[in-house]
């Protein structure tokens, strides 16, 4: 009688897991549908300066708004540290 309580308590713990797997895999499809993930591709790079904003840094080397922030997909205007390599040239691909 042990037994198979403990074969029915694994094979609910093993029908959870994989309902567990299957709707976290439907959920990340869901989230990501529609999304453009984009990939940069940096060709020319900047140490950032004291002082430097995002704003600056599109003006001084003539980029577009949205591709400057495109090819930096990971920066931080409000926070931009001495040192951070931004890319200030390059292509995206989708």
């Amino acid at each position: 009688m042990v037994k198979a309580r403990n074969y029915s308590i694994n094979y609910l713990i093993l029908g959870l897991s994989f309902l567990l797997i299957l709707t976290s895999y439907q959920g990340l499809a869901v989230f990501f549908k529609g999304t453009n993930i984009v990939n940069p591709d940096c060709t020319r790079i900047y140490a950032a300066q004291a002082g430097d904003t995002c704003e600056s840094l599109i003006e001084f080397f003539d980029l577009n708004a949205q591709v400057f922030n495109d090819i930096n997909p990971n920066l931080n205007c409000d926070n931009i540290f001495v040192g951070e390599w931004l890319c200030t040239n390059g292509t995206i691909s989708t």
